[in-house]
């Protein structure tokens, strides 16, 4: 829905400092780095980049796109039918005209999702049509007259679940083959919400609730980003390839730490407001020079920040708020209330981040050079090869519906397991969580899923240095968190018997049999670290020497290291009685307290 901008659109430079007054912000938010246009190779390669995109089909045909507006339609049709009948139950006649409006945002609303991307979705409805009682109703009249209620027996719907107590409440649910996201919020100024609401105007934001003004926050923010992106082709382009990079590497899943699509559209309309005449594969290419080197401590703009003075909405800023200094990412929001979008990120995910900007610069410059393809870009990341040590979670529960409540709740606590290691172990030892969901096939599909996390040792830590690990405080800070789970609503726990999240250390080479599969597909990356190479090199001279010369000592040779390797790990393993004991609910020596030597489990070659 177009609106007029209710707040001054520029652009920054990375030399731009994070504390400016708002007129010095603006004038150094305008200037771009290059006006230059494209080249005819430029062209060419956004040509080859663009038909590598429509060969790992992350457009939408035509057809689906109508579906896709067709369903929409629907719901919006649902949702009028659903307002006249709730609000007639509580008086308010159709002579007063209550309605609703549906808005969209994320993928769909900046126009880059794709075939089996889901929709994000917002209804802003009535003042007396309250989120908790009417969006999504109560269990004890059986949700009677709630949306859900609608929903749930649609035939439509082939699957509903309401997820109350997230920070923005919200109903997924699949409805004729889509996956929609449905938050509420209602605006206390209305009765009858006009089709023509300009989401922007921050009057809309007066007197919501958190949840309300964060759920607004998606549209808004989708609407300011197409306003300061001064080329709409080019950014959806660039912006496509940059999802599917972050997808295959891993590197994107907002809620453990990584990339959501807010923030990695941010960074990519950057990018654009600094070359707005480039194309699309300078656009890329410029992505990864610029975030590669940039210190994570200067705030990213689009705008400037500003105030609009409303009451009791906090806009971020770390000259006022001083806990803001210290997030470790600060990727903030163009519309207001001005919003920090990666505060999840955590040392661990950062380190991981900061690996994959590098890696993405050199293979870009290779590319450039035409000594790479651009499918080498987004080659998926060989997770379950990359450590040499695993912390394996499995969520389950015992029926199907438990366990679809129990894994997005588990799977937003990650993070806390993440951070758990990093301060247990003194930043010593950092956790890379992995995105991709496996099944056991000797268990039932719909009632659990299994993660693994890669354990890699901090940049910080000298290589000469022993340090003592407990990840003790870590496992069972993080085990009583998630089986403390309480509904934000009624205060009451939403853990029931059977929910269970076990977490059990894993070496590489036993890691379970339903992941060989993905481990034998994995390709091997065209980029890889100095330190990788030096070691590659390493060990294929020392086997060219040894097929040279063969060792007096033969095959005991292997054997030897082989003990030693084992013996290496051998304290690690301890973690597996560790967790056997937590779950029985005893105590041994070894679940009281377990020291790992960070030498033995980032052993080198």
């Amino acid at each position: 829905r177009a609106s007029s901008p209710a707040i001054m659109i520029g652009a920054q430079t990375p030399s731009a400092p994070s504390v400016m007054t708002q007129s010095a912000s603006a004038e150094a938010l305008n200037r771009v780095m290059s006006n230059e246009m494209p080249t005819a190779f430029d062209e060419k390669l956004s040509k080859a980049l663009d038909d590598k995109l429509r060969e790992e089909d992350v457009y939408e045909d035509a057809d689906e796109c109508a579906r896709r507006e067709e369903v929409l339609g629907e719901i919006n049709a649902l949702l009028q039918d659903w307002v006249l009948a709730a609000s007639e139950r509580k008086g308010i006649t159709e002579d007063m005209r209550p309605s609703c409006n549906l808005y969209t945002f994320g993928s769909y609303r900046l126009g880059v999702h794709g075939p089996a991307a889901d929709i994000d979705t917002l209804c802003l409805g009535p003042r007396h049509l309250s989120r908790e009682e009417d969006f999504f109703g109560w269990d004890e009249n059986d949700y009677e007259g709630s949306f859900y209620d609608v929903m749930r027996k649609h035939p439509g719907t082939e699957s509903i679940v309401p997820v109350r107590d997230a920070i923005v409440p919200e109903i997924k649910l699949v409805f004729r083959g889509f996956e929609i996201d449905m938050a509420y919020t209602s605006l206390p100024s209305y009765t009858h919400v006009p089709e023509d609401l300009d989401v922007c105007q921050t009057s809309v934001m007066m007197n919501l609730d958190d949840p309300g003004v964060k759920s607004l926050n998606g549209c808004r923010v989708a609407d300011q980003l197409l306003r300061v992106v001064p080329n709409h082709d080019a950014f959806r382009v660039a912006l496509r390839t940059l999802r599917l990079w972050a997808q295959r590497r891993g590197v994107y899943s907002n809620v453990v730490g990584f990339f959501g699509g807010v923030n990695l559209a941010i960074l990519v309309a950057r990018v654009c407001q600094l070359y707005p005449n480039a194309a699309p594969s300078m656009l890329v290419y410029s992505f990864f020079q610029l975030w590669s080197a940039w210190q994570w401590t200067t705030p990213v703009m689009l705008v400037p920040i500003v105030d609009e003075g409303l009451p009791g909405m906090r806009v971020w800023d770390e000259r006022v708020n001083k806990a803001e200094r210290y997030q470790l990412m600060k990727i903030l929001t163009p519309a207001y209330p001005a919003q920090n979008s990666t505060f999840n990120v955590s040392v661990s995910t950062l380190e991981v981040l900061k690996a994959e900007f590098k890696r993405g610069k050199e293979v870009t410059k290779m590319i450039l050079l035409n000594t790479a393809k651009w499918e080498q870009l987004w080659c998926s990341l060989n997770f379950l090869e990359k450590y040499k040590h695993y912390l394996m979670v499995t969520i389950s529960a015992k029926n199907e519906d438990d366990f679809k409540k129990w894994e997005g709740w588990v799977g937003s606590r990650i993070k806390l397991l993440i951070q758990g290691i990093e301060n247990a172990t003194g930043g010593q030892m950092l956790a890379h969580p992995g995105t991709s969901r496996y099944k056991d096939p000797e268990k039932d599909e719909n009632s659990h899923v299994t993660l693994f996390l890669g354990l890699f040792p901090s940049s910080l830590k000298k290589k000469e240095e022993k340090v003592s690990l407990n990840l003790n405080p870590a496992v069972e800070q993080f085990q009583m968190t998630v089986t403390s789970w309480m509904d934000r609503a009624t205060g009451e726990s939403n853990w029931v018997p059977g929910m269970q999240a076990n977490v059990k250390y894993l070496k590489r080479k036993d890691l379970p049999s339903f992941v060989k599969e993905e481990i034998d597909g994995y390709v091997k990356d065209i980029y890889a670290p100095e330190k990788e190479k030096k070691a590659a090199s390493a060990e294929d001279e020392e086997k060219k020497i040894s097929e040279e010369k063969p060792s007096p000592l033969g095959d005991d040779t292997k054997a030897a290291r082989k003990r030693k390797e084992m013996q290496e790990d051998d304290s690690i393993t301890q973690l597996d009685s560790l967790n056997d004991d937590l779950h029985a609910g005893t105590e041994t020596a070894a679940a009281k307290k377990v020291k790992v030597s960070f030498a033995q489990v980032v052993a080198k070659k």
